[in-house]
């Protein structure tokens, strides 16, 4: 295809229905980049809300790099309860403090984007200071509390 539009480009430029070609062409490629990198908003419960008196849940909504809308942990009783990603340290502490299940397992994508690390570092990381470590199938999880005394 791309050879006959070189061979042909000079009379398909001027022909009257080169601009709907185009346009047609611009459709066709924002659908096949919707198909190939769909939007992904990852959501997880975080536990129950920090604030006092509130009995809502927390949920976190992790949006990829290429959005708009920013990555968040949101109160689902109260919309005044929404803590972005730069205040998840300190709104772990205080969720941890809720927490007497000993502590959470986080992915290297989920530690690579909460720190804004590349994979590799967590990685030299991770060794470089013995992080306790499990695996489920091919799936690599950090214990936080090792992650948080390395990067915190």
């Amino acid at each position: 295809m791309a050879s006959f539009l070189y061979r042909h480009a000079h009379w398909l430029c001027v022909h009257p229905a080169a601009g709907e070609v185009v346009a047609e062409f611009a459709e066709t490629k924002a659908a096949a980049k919707r198909v190939a990198y769909p939007v992904q908003i990852r959501k997880f419960q975080v536990g129950s809300c920090v604030e006092l008196d509130c009995g809502g849940s927390l949920v976190a909504a992790i949006q990829t790099d290429d959005q708009l809308t920013p990555s968040e942990v949101r109160c689902d009783a109260d919309p005044r309860h929404v803590w972005p990603a730069q205040q998840w340290r300190e709104l772990d502490v205080r969720v941890a403090g809720q927490k007497n299940s000993g502590g959470r397992w986080l992915t290297v994508k989920e530690v690579s984007h909460f720190w804004r690390l590349s994979v590799s570092n967590v990685y030299r990381l991770a060794s470089e200071n013995s992080w306790r470590r499990r695996t489920k199938g091919r799936r690599v999880y950090y214990f936080e509390a090792d992650i948080l005394a390395s990067v915190g």
